[in-house]
C-alpha cells in the first residue's frame, strides 16, 4: 500500500511547475532591475527579451505563462506586440508596464488584451504581487489609469480612438501613403490598412480623408487644421486629397495636397 502511494505524491510534486515570466524591455538596466525583483521570488522563472520580435521568437520557444511587457519598444508598438503575443498564447497573462497615464494608452493596451496595466513610477509598484493576481484571472490597473478610463466615460459620443489609430490618421492627414506610414511607425502595411479601418469604422467616416476631417473637427487630431474663424494657413495647414477625380474609399489612397474645406469624399463605387 505504502509503494502505491508513492507515485501519487510525485506526480503532486511534479504538478507544481514554475511560472514562466516573460519580461519584454528596451533597456537592459531596466530589464535586469525587473530580473533581480522577480528572481527573488519563489517559483518564478524570468526570461528576457529587448524588442517586439525577440518576444515573439521567445513566446514562441519558452511559452510564458506571464508577460511583462513594457510600453515603449524599439521596434513595433506595444500593442501589437500584446495583440500578436496573445494570438500565440490566448492563455497569457499580459502584464503592461508604463510611464503613461492618460485614457487613449490605457484603452490600447487594454483592447490588445492587456490583462494589467501597471506605472512605473508608482509608490507601492509591487510586481510579483501584481504577477500572482493576473495568473488568477483579475484585472489589475493603477489607480491613475483607472481615473482616466472612467473620465472618458464623461462624453459617451466622443470616439475612442486609439494612440496607434491618431497617430496614423495623423500621418494620413499629412500626405503619406500606407507603405509610408508603414515605414515612419515599423508597422507592416497590413497593420496600417488595420488601424485606418478602424479609425474609420469609429469615425463613422466611409473613406480615410473623412475619418481625417472628424477627427480634426472633434479635436482629435492636432495641428491640421486652424482655429475656428482663422482664415490664415501656412504650407502645413493643408490637407492631401485625390485630385484625379477617382473616388476615396481605399484606404490605401495616393493622395495630392487639397486645402481641407475643399474636400469631398465620393459615394461613388471606386474603378478598378
Amino acid at each position: 500500500m505504502n509503494q502505491g502511494l508513492a507515485p501519487a505524491t510525485d506526480g503532486l510534486r511534479l504538478r507544481q511547475v514554475s511560472t514562466r515570466v516573460l519580461v519584454v524591455e528596451g533597456h537592459r538596466l531596466v530589464r535586469q532591475g525587473i530580473r533581480s525583483e522577480l528572481s527573488d521570488t519563489d517559483g518564478l522563472v524570468v526570461i528576457e527579451a529587448s524588442s517586439g520580435a525577440d518576444a515573439i521568437a521567445a513566446a514562441s520557444a519558452q511559452r510564458p505563462d506571464v508577460v511583462v511587457l513594457a510600453s515603449e519598444l524599439p521596434d513595433r508598438p506595444s500593442p501589437e506586440i500584446c495583440a500578436a503575443l496573445l494570438d500565440q498564447h490566448p492563455a497569457a497573462a499580459i502584464i503592461v508596464l508604463s510611464e503613461h497615464s492618460d485614457e487613449a494608452s490605457v484603452r490600447a493596451a487594454l483592447d490588445a488584451g492587456a490583462r494589467a496595466y501597471l506605472l512605473r513610477d508608482a509608490d507601492d509598484l509591487d510586481l510579483p504581487r501584481a504577477i500572482r493576481r493576473a495568473l488568477a484571472g483579475e484585472s489589475v490597473i493603477d489607480p491613475r489609469a483607472a481615473a482616466a478610463l472612467l473620465s472618458s466615460r464623461g462624453d459617451a459620443q466622443q470616439p475612442r480612438l486609439t494612440s496607434q489609430e491618431l497617430k496614423v490618421l495623423r500621418l494620413v492627414a499629412e500626405g503619406l501613403t500606407n507603405p509610408e506610414i508603414g515605414a515612419s511607425l515599423y508597422l507592416s502595411r497590413h497593420t496600417v490598412k488595420e488601424y485606418v479601418s478602424h479609425a474609420m469604422h469609429k469615425l463613422e467616416a466611409t473613406n480615410r480623408i473623412e475619418a481625417v476631417r472628424k477627427a480634426t473637427a472633434l479635436g482629435l487630431i492636432q495641428g491640421v487644421a486652424p482655429p475656428s474663424g482663422d482664415t490664415t494657413r501656412s504650407p502645413r495647414d493643408t490637407l492631401v486629397y485625390n485630385e484625379s477625380g477617382r473616388p476615396a474609399r481605399s484606404t490605401d489612397l495616393k493622395v495630392t495636397p487639397l486645402k481641407i474645406d475643399k474636400l469631398v469624399a465620393s459615394t461613388e463605387p471606386p474603378e478598378e
